[in-house]
């Protein structure tokens, strides 16, 4: 079923009782430690509260309000006069505040105060009510009052003229629905979109070690399954409120690999029927009139993670949001087949089942995507099966197959292949092994896949999932919402709401509601896009529903829950039926609410994403059982030793507090290598969260026979506090200030505006940034990363702008000064370097920033990660390109009046002309001869060098540094084989110590 997963695990000794003790104690040591890896992902020190109280009258109104409802609460009655009394006009306190011609309004309602509280009146008039009903007989009263949960009181039961208020409502509401379901409107198949993508889609950083680092996407879409392949779902208040259209960078996305990275003036598409028929995209678009209708895709895992509450199933944990409707146009895939003659086979074999196969261009480690449909499904009109090339009126994204992908309605989107190359018919189902091991509904007494009874039961024509099953959710209250029940200005009424599903196009007749476990259902409007309905009876997309209940009933309620009934009056189950694969879970939805002071707190069955505070809790796993051998789990590794191995020929992984060697593992993981290498070597958090994310026990145990030791306390201790430290760091680009023209955690296209030759190898090139924004983004000492798209990976380097060096010259451009690294008989020279030196005025780079630790804060304070310190006395050490860091940190100093800080540089070059900003050192060192002292060393210099001759040793170091003291600070920035042989060794030697004086750029 799988290739050979065989695990080859190479013996290492681990680290010695020296190098353990030795180790820095990393929850103090600072992320700039030269030689390891920072924050940024790249070996530093190498080149290559909210608002106050405005004025007294809001405090005033919080006494007020406070008042008010203490007042409610000790069972006093409310009258309109009291909300007048206690509720501030702000429009007239505070004009400039308020929009113009604002109206006061009162936060109550006169249904509150009239008849929702306990008005002699009012009790006079229930007694009443209650004699009436008792007055009846009995089987009246029977069939009238139907349970004894919330939703019996009130809506269920009549009043004095035969209906209450909420029944008389409900007659009405039921009116105006059946007038709107008979009007619905037929799609004739050349509709518009109604919805605009203006979704920001942005390059994200946590994709640029993967394949997919060119792939722009939604910032804010929950990932489930790692860095790599993407498979995530917007969280549900963003997808309900977007609307019955999903805009397409709200729609979830389901990848098994990699995107490919195809191009529409060079695909094809091959359709092989009668005959052979070969498209080009223009072909496909000009030569077959399109269709655009609305479409439900559904992932067959939408809500997975619920059944993963039950028991671990083999797949990321969907909640609700794997879901979404939008304008799908294309050519009818019928029509495509009749080209190509599929009406000559079909007389050939009149009586045979055929079917029609689709294959993607992407490629899982299992093989290139493949499926098939029954080719009488396909060919029927009124099936709708789609070549679409457009979503929203707009090109396919990436995530979502572009140029081409197979649109086939009423079926699980599974069967809705993406980066469609490929279509044949066969005289038997796909066997490919997404076909044939997915998207399938397995007994639940198989557990793992690899037994006997799981194989025949994955080519058991009962287990694949087609056609959609019924569903519906709850949207609103959200997970997490609170409702202030006691607030005597709560409007009464609550408005429940959600989406539902059908499959095969068939509508869906009700929507229904419970409050009390299902003894009484409440019914819910339905609310369908524009024109929804094809060929008279087919429903392709979802609907909206919606019910309102009072608030009382929902103190009263123990759960929410919902199902959905079809036009065959088919229903949803009441529980969740668990399976292998974690699939088609349609179970009614149920949300609960909690009383919390005052408030009820509505928690869904599973919070989105990663969060854990769903009412349904996880069943236990056996993570821990996997023992280590005896002898591997006496082994311990720093953290120095494991971001050694980062290569696929050298790759381990750190899994809670195991440390793997999965370098076999590569050939044969199910996820491809991309997903693993995103990890490699890299001492975090994030490859525990990934790996529980979409793994069972079995997968645990697979990881197990690749453990070779532990990481040690200190290890642990830097993973737990750089996991703080990003939490803290994503909290606060949630407030992503609009003035900033770069963000640390999402690319932006860099436009070169500018480029001057400086010498035959040093170029000056002037970018400028996309944003408006009014400010750099970058301290004094930090850099900007560069990047450019290869096929696995963004390729990333640290430059230093050497402008703007102050705010004020900031107008929307940077300058970096670059050498270039040519290629030569020996080497391939500098990769980006030389995509740079090629570039053209008008092309693009990707920028994010800041990154570095380093920031100089003027007079000597730097703040370099979250510790302050001073120095009177500054040396720079570096070599090649690493002079930039540097000389943007010395000419802020040399530059900023009365900054009296004392500055040697130390200049490691080959010859003369590999020395950078030299005119501008040269300058500095002329105009401040107290303050800035620079040395080149040279070790090829000609014979006319007036300068220091050889190479950087322990003598010139010390010659020309400051000497080690509580005042002066060393920083380095230069090529590793320097840094790491030369200079390190020499200055701790010398009385430098990191962390305290001895920094890396």
């Amino acid at each position: 079923m799988f290739p050979f997963q065989q695990v080859t695990v190479r013996d290492f000794p681990g680290c010695t009782a020296e190098e353990i003790d030795r180790e820095p104690d990393w929850t103090h040591s600072l992320s700039h430690r030269i030689g390891l890896r920072g924050r940024d992902d790249r070996f530093m020190g190498f080149t290559n509260s909210g608002e106050a109280w405005r004025y007294d009258i809001d405090r005033d109104a919080e006494k007020k309000l406070r008042e008010l409802r203490q007042k409610a609460e000790s069972g006093a009655l409310l009258t309109v006069r009291d909300f007048m009394e206690k509720q501030e006009k702000y429009y007239l306190l505070r004009p400039d505040v308020h929009p113009r011609d604002s109206r006061f309004m009162l936060n109550t309602t006169e249904g509150f105060i009239k008849d929702g509280q306990p008005w002699p009146a009012n009790k006079q008039k229930q007694r009443e009510q209650k004699r009436d009903q008792t007055d009846k007989p009995a089987e009246t009263v029977q069939e009238t009052v139907q349970g004894e949960g919330p939703a019996a009181h009130g809506m269920f039961d009549k009043g004095k003229n035969g209906l209450t208020p909420a029944q008389r409502s409900l007659v009405q509401l039921l009116v105006e629905e059946g007038q709107y379901i008979t009007s619905l409107e037929n799609n004739d198949g050349h509709g518009f979109s109604p919805v605009l993508d203006v979704v920001d889609l942005h390059i994200l950083e946590v994709f640029q070690f993967t394949p997919d680092n060119w792939v722009p996407r939604y910032a804010h879409l929950a990932r489930l399954t790692g860095k790599h392949p993407l498979n995530a779902e917007i969280d549900p208040t963003t997808l309900f409120e977007a609307g019955l259209i999903t805009p397409s960078g709200l729609h979830y996305v389901r990848n098994h690999g990699a995107v490919p990275a195809l191009q529409w003036e060079t695909h094809k598409l091959e359709v092989r029927a009668g005959s052979c028929l070969r498209l080009s995209m223009d072909e496909l678009k000009d030569r077959f009139s399109p269709v655009n209708i609305p479409v439900l895709l559904g992932c067959v895992g939408n809500r997975r993670k619920e059944l993963n509450m039950l028991k671990r199933t083999k797949g990321a944990n969907f909640t609700t949001c794997a879901v979404g409707c939008a304008y799908w146009k294309g050519a009818l895939l019928r029509d495509v087949l009749l080209a190509a003659d599929v009406a000559q086979l079909t007389a050939q074999r009149p009586n045979a089942r055929l079917h029609v196969n689709f294959e993607g261009m992407d490629e899982p480690t299992e093989g290139r995507y493949a499926t098939s449909l029954v080719l009488d499904t396909v060919m029927d009109e009124a099936n709708d099966l789609l070549l679409a090339y457009e979503m929203n009126d707009g090109p396919l994204s990436p995530d979502h197959g572009y140029p081409l992908r197979l649109i086939a309605p009423g079926f699980v989107a599974a069967r809705s292949i993406k980066w469609l190359t490929r279509i044949w018919v066969s005289d038997r189902e796909n066997d490919s092994q997404h076909h044939i091991y997915d998207n399938r509904v397995i007994p639940g007494f198989i557990t793992e896949m690899d037994s006997r009874f799981a194989d025949a039961m994955f080519r058991h024509p009962s287990t694949i999932c087609m056609e959609q099953a019924l569903n519906s959710v709850i949207m609103r209250p959200a997970h997490g919402e609170r409702l202030a029940y006691a607030d005597p200005m709560t409007d009464r009424l609550y408005r429940i709401q959600g989406y539902a599903y059908s499959g095969g196009g068939n509508a869906i007749a009700r929507i229904e509601a419970t409050l009390d476990g299902g003894a009484n259902w409440l019914y819910c409007v339905r609310k369908y896009p524009q024109a929804p309905i094809r060929h008279g009876r087919k429903f392709w997309t979802w609907l909206h529903w919606h019910v309102d209940v009072d608030v009382n009933h929902l103190q009263q309620a123990e759960a929410i829950s919902v199902r959905c009934v079809d036009v065959f009056m088919n229903t949803q189950p009441e529980k969740p039926v668990w399976n292998l694969l974690g699939m088609m879970n349609n179970c009614w939805y149920t949300v609960k609410p909690e009383k919390k002071d005052s408030n009820l707190l509505f928690r869904h069955p599973c919070e989105p994403g990663t969060g854990t505070e769903g009412w349904m809790k996880p069943a236990p796993n056996n993570h821990g059982d996997h023992q280590m051998p005896p002898g591997m789990a006496a082994k311990q590794f720093t953290r120095e030793e494991i971001e050694k191995h980062f290569t696929e020929d050298d790759c381990w992984i750190v899994v809670n507090e195991t440390v793997y060697d999965v370098t076999s593992v590569l050939a044969w993981h199910p996820g491809g290598k991309a997903t693993i290498m995103a990890h490699a070597g890299r001492v975090h958090q994030d490859t525990t969260l990934d790996f529980d994310s979409v793994h069972d026990d079995y997968a645990y145990g697979k990881l197990g026979e690749c453990a070779i030791g532990s990481v040690t306390a200190k290890g642990m201790d830097f993973i737990r506090r750089e996991a703080r430290l990003k939490a803290e760091q994503s909290a606060e680009e949630e407030k992503l200030d609009v003035d900033m023209g770069l963000t640390r955690s999402r690319y932006s296209q860099a436009k070169l505006v500018r480029k001057k030759r400086l010498s035959e190898d040093h170029t000056r090139y002037t970018f400028r940034l996309p944003s408006s924004g009014k400010r750099f983004g970058l301290e004094v000492g930090q850099h900007v990363q560069v990047g450019f798209h290869f096929a696995d990976r963004t390729v990333l380097r640290p430059f230093t702008p050497i402008r703007p060096l102050f705010p004020d010259e900031y107008d929307g451009t940077f300058d970096l000064v670059i050498k270039t690294h040519f290629a030569d008989n020996n080497q391939p020279g500098g990769t980006l370097t030389t995509i740079l030196d090629q570039m053209i005025e008008g092309d693009c780079i990707e920028v994010k920033g800041p990154s570095g630790a380093i920031r100089y804060r003027d007079h000597g304070k730097f703040r370099i990660d979250e510790t302050d310190y001073t120095f009177k006395k500054v040396t720079f050490i570096v070599g090649g390109t690493g002079i930039t860091p540097a000389y943007q940190v010395l000419a802020h100093m040399l530059l900023t009046p009365d900054d009296e800080t004392k500055i040697r540089l130390v200049d490691a070059n080959k010859a003369e002309e590999d020395i950078l900003m030299r005119d501008e050192m040269d300058q500095l060192q002329a105009t401040y001869p107290d303050k800035f002292q620079v040395v080149h060393v040279l070790s090829r210099p000609s014979k006319t060098w007036q300068g220091e001759r050889g190479r950087i040793d322990k003598e010139r170091l010390q010659k020309y540094s400051f000497a080690p003291g509580d005042d002066s600070a060393v920083f380095v920035c230069g090529p590793p084989p320097l840094i790491e042989k030369t200079i390190v060794p020499v200055m701790v030697e010398w009385g430098y110590r990191h962390d305290t004086n001895f920094f890396g750029f």
